[in-house]
């Protein structure tokens, strides 16, 4: 997707900086051009976006992981202790 991306952008930078080179009316090629850019970056931003979020969740979920597995051996320590006091008269 990011390779798309990315010619489509260059497409549009081109449209935008050398209208001159495609055809005689160029108000509207710098126009298409600058949109097409937009559109680009617009799309980049909010992939950038998605892969954060997607590790953020990643990492909770593991957080989330740890935390279980800390009560459960704070649990199974409690229950060793109770054991090594009923042990001892």
């Amino acid at each position: 997707m990011i390779v798309w991306v990315i010619l489509i952008l260059i497409m549009g930078l081109l449209l935008l900086f050398f209208p001159e080179k495609i055809a005689e009316n160029q108000e509207w090629i710098k126009q298409i051009g600058l949109v097409i850019t937009l559109i680009c970056m617009g799309i980049s931003v909010r992939m950038h976006a998605l892969r954060r979020r997607g590790s953020r969740e990643k990492t909770e979920s593991r957080i989330k992981e740890l935390e279980n597995e800390i009560e459960s051996l704070r649990s199974k320590l409690a229950q060793v202790s109770k054991e090594e006091e009923q042990k001892t008269p």
